[in-house]
């Protein structure tokens, strides 16, 4: 069992939202709506950003709140991207070809192409990533990926009552982040006190959890976010009597050194 005293946190108003020099939890009673110019006419949750002093990547929660929201002009390029509806069906521009995604697609960009999106048909929710791309010298770069959570098999794990879809080749090092749907049975434990060079970006699909981080226990639902920063001690368990999903964001093939 990890020692519950190590850094201090600061448990946020009554909404199960904290903050620890290791990491930080949003829920949807915490979270503010933020804009930026090239979504006007849409809400941002900034659910982390390298403003917090540790990350190095951005997330965000897009509330597309009508038909026809999105994009007031095409995303700047320079960094690479990843995009998963949640909710509602877009339509995304990438370098001037057309796209639907429904509920459960998802897309990767390079850092060269150009984005726009809007939501098709009434509101959607879309998750949005991005960062700075770390090339290596002889490994060529990924390209456009389209798909949908439905199309990539879940594969099993260690951990009894887990498993895993990968949404972006695993064994592919041109990418430096993978993105996995990490689905938990009603009472499976991921009891293994990880500590690992990754950062995680964990935004919670479905269900209900116990997500462990330096020690403290903090309960996470459909809706919240944890950043979980490089080296910080974590374990989850889910709970409840439905299965508890999320979408799992973590840095991989490099070491940071060329970032």
């Amino acid at each position: 069992m990890i020692d519950p005293q190590p850094l201090p946190s600061t448990v946020v108003s009554s909404s199960r939202g904290a903050w620890a020099p290791s990491h930080h939890l949003l829920t949807p009673a915490n979270r503010f709506p933020a804009r930026l110019p090239q979504l006007a006419d849409t809400a941002v949750v900034k659910l982390v950003t390298p403003r917090n002093g540790r990350a190095r990547f951005g997330q965000y929660l897009l509330l597309l709140e009508r038909d026809g929201a999105g994009t007031t002009r095409p995303l700047p390029t320079g960094l690479e991207q990843f995009l998963y509806v949640l909710e509602g069906d877009v339509r995304v521009t990438i370098d001037g070809t057309g796209r639907a995604l429904t509920a459960g697609a998802f897309a990767y960009l390079p850092d060269d192409a150009a984005l726009e999106l809007t939501a098709a048909g009434g509101p959607a929710q879309v998750l949005w990533l991005k960062r700075r791309y770390e090339p290596v010298p002889d490994v060529a770069r990924p390209g456009v990926v389209l798909g949908h959570r439905d199309e990539r098999p879940s594969g099993r794990t260690s951990v009894p009552g887990l498993t895993r879809k990968e949404l972006l080749d695993p064994s592919d090092a041109g990418f430096d982040f993978n993105m996995s749907l990490m689905r938990f049975a009603p009472g499976t434990i991921f009891r293994v006190d990880e500590v690992h060079d990754e950062e995680h970006g964990l935004y919670v699909t479905e269900g209900l959890g116990i997500q462990v981080l330096d020690g403290r226990f903090h309960e996470v639902a459909k809706g919240d976010f944890a950043y979980i920063a490089p080296y910080c001690p974590q374990y989850f368990y889910a709970v409840g009597w439905e299965p508890t999903e999320y979408l799992l964001y973590k840095d991989v093939h490099r070491d940071g050194f060329d970032a």
